[in-house]
């Protein structure tokens, strides 16, 4: 009997063993930055952890290609999001971006928002939006970061690659030292805007007296062109990306 009890207890142990193996197994994994992935085997959603303790769920999976030399390359952004209770609080998103590679997707960079508990509820800092864009016949990833607060800021990013799958940003070029603006003159609450295949900026003129609200001395306009091109590295051969959005036309108005 005493046998038998014996062969009994290891069977259970080795029964929840197997069990707790199992269900650690089924957790969806965590994914990040050098982590390989099919886009089939991506988790519908990420569990809650301490820092964000509502479930994220996938919204959103699109393929894209981001133009590089001497071939463009493929690219899957997978997009999480959770829905906070916090008033005014901005989503919990985290972002994906990936490169393929044969039959699998590279992760080559993870963009999450920045959480805190305040009274009990989740309240997110920011969230995402993305979108493949094309210009001059380029394609690129662009991905917006929408900031909380009254200002209502937004920050605009757009992605290049190098044929050795590294993602840059192009930068765009200083408007606040445009040769349109006097000395003492200072643009602030300027946007930029992606339309038609172009980006454009848009702003108040302010004295540095002037409040948020009201700047005294008109608006400013300006038109951005895309300028550079993929240049060999012939010691790593790579082709590096060499791009920028410049200042195209510029104008000022005094019309509010």
């Amino acid at each position: 009997m005493t046998r038998l009890r014996g062969i009994l207890l290891a069977s259970a142990v080795v029964a929840q063993t197997a069990s707790v193996s199992s269900s650690r197994q089924e957790q969806p994994i965590l994914l990040e930055e050098g982590d390989f992935v099919a886009e089939s085997e991506l988790p519908r959603e990420i569990p809650p952890d301490q820092d964000h303790p509502l479930a994220r769920k996938l919204i959103a999976a699109d393929e894209g290609e981001i133009s590089c030399e001497p071939t463009p390359q493929k690219i899957l952004v997978a997009h999480y999001r959770a829905e906070p209770t916090a008033q005014f609080s901005m989503k919990d998103d985290r972002i994906l971006v990936a490169v393929k590679q044969a039959d699998e997707f590279e992760i080559l960079k993870v963009l999450q928002s920045e959480t805190a508990i305040v009274d009990g509820k989740l309240s997110s800092e920011d969230d995402f939006e993305e979108e493949f864009i094309t210009i001059e016949g380029m394609h690129f990833l662009y991905i917006r970061t929408r900031v909380s607060g009254s200002g209502g800021i937004v920050e605009h990013d757009v992605y290049t690659i190098s044929s050795d799958r590294k993602l840059s940003i192009v930068p765009f070029q200083d408007v606040t030292k445009s040769t349109l603006l006097k000395e003492g003159e200072e643009l602030r609450n300027g946007g930029y805007r992606f339309a038609k295949g172009t980006f454009t900026f848009e702003s108040g003129i302010y004295r540095p007296e002037d409040g948020e609200c009201c700047p005294s001395l008109g608006d400013f306009d300006a038109e951005f062109r895309l300028e550079g091109k993929f240049n060999q590295d012939t010691h790593n051969h790579t082709f590096e990306p060499d791009f920028r959005f410049v200042v195209a036309n510029q104008r000022r108005s005094t019309q509010r």
